[in-house]
């Protein structure tokens, strides 16, 4: 039987993943985004969905005067099996009136029941121009009902907002 010095062996785990995060590093020094990483079990408890839309529209009376927002991938309430590749492709337009949407605005929820997070900053490397192109979502082995909730405003300050479902099952 082998014994290995614990030291040994905390200093080869420390190497290999320097050197794994080291390979998943780009030329220009950031990391290269392959997938986001959902995982409900990191979820915290969220107001109650619509609770903030109401009283925004009601002090200032806004509804889907904003941006566009065009859902390519994947369709609402589609339904992938527990594994399965989930693309995401969200396109923001301009308003009606050709006002340009101001992606500093964007901000992103996922929920799961009564729980949910915030992930606009774990979106922000996929964000290109005025879309979101997310090659992968990893729903950490995790199965149900996902809804994703997407605000923006546009440059005059209005906003628009859409969600959309995933039903992950074994």
């Amino acid at each position: 039987m082998m014994r290995v010095n614990r030291g040994v062996l905390r200093l080869m785990m420390a190497l290999g993943l320097l050197l794994a995060s080291a390979a998943s590093l780009g030329d220009s020094g950031e990391a290269v985004a392959d997938r986001l990483v959902i995982d409900p079990g990191t979820f915290d408890s969220l107001p109650a969905a619509g609770a903030e839309k109401t009283l925004e529209r009601g002090a200032r009376g806004l509804g889907h005067t904003g941006p566009r927002i065009r859902l390519w991938q994947p369709d609402s309430d589609a339904v992938f099996a527990e594994g399965e590749a989930v693309a995401v492709h969200v396109e923001f337009l301009p308003a009606a009136d050709g006002t340009a949407p101001d992606m500093a605005t964007l901000k992103i929820k996922v929920r799961k029941g009564f729980f949910g997070r915030d992930i606009t900053e774990a979106v922000e490397p996929y964000v290109e121009g005025t879309a979101i192109r997310v090659p992968t979502v990893d729903f950490s082995d995790h199965t149900g009902k996902f809804r994703f909730e997407i605000r923006i405003r546009d440059y005059r300050n209005r906003e628009s907002k859409a969600e959309f479902r995933v039903n992950i099952r074994t």
